[in-house]
């Protein structure tokens, strides 16, 4: 199950959205909300638009994951990413990411999303 829930937050993160949107709408559920590191909360279109206007060549190394299931289709993925390319001065964010699983659709889908920055 890490494995998977590692293999969507990468997705996301350095997947290239502009050829296929539509994937972004079954990767965020409609309620999504995301917490910044500066404590703003965005809304899903919001998410979105960046997702879709980021520079698809932007990279991330991940460590320190922790996966723990809230209830049988809730789980809370928890990992430490700094970005790479191009790379970071600072010392990365400690990230938190709700994702259920959607029964009709078929597939996890994130709900919520928080970084925190590592001082």
């Amino acid at each position: 199950m890490l494995s998977q829930m590692q293999q969507l937050e990468k997705q996301l993160l350095h997947g290239d959205f502009r050829q296929a949107p539509q994937q972004l709408e079954l990767l965020l559920a409609e309620d999504f909300q995301e917490v910044s590191p500066t404590g703003r909360t965005s809304t899903r279109a919001e998410v979105i638009n960046w997702l879709l206007q980021k520079d698809a060549s932007h990279r991330w190394q991940f460590s320190e994951w922790q996966l723990d299931e809230l209830a049988p289709a809730v789980r809370l993925l928890r990992y430490h990413a700094i970005q790479s390319v191009p790379p970071s001065l600072g010392k990365g964010a400690l990230h938190s990411s709700v994702w259920c699983h959607d029964q009709h659709k078929g597939c996890w889908r994130l709900h919520f999303h928080q970084s925190s920055k590592t001082a």
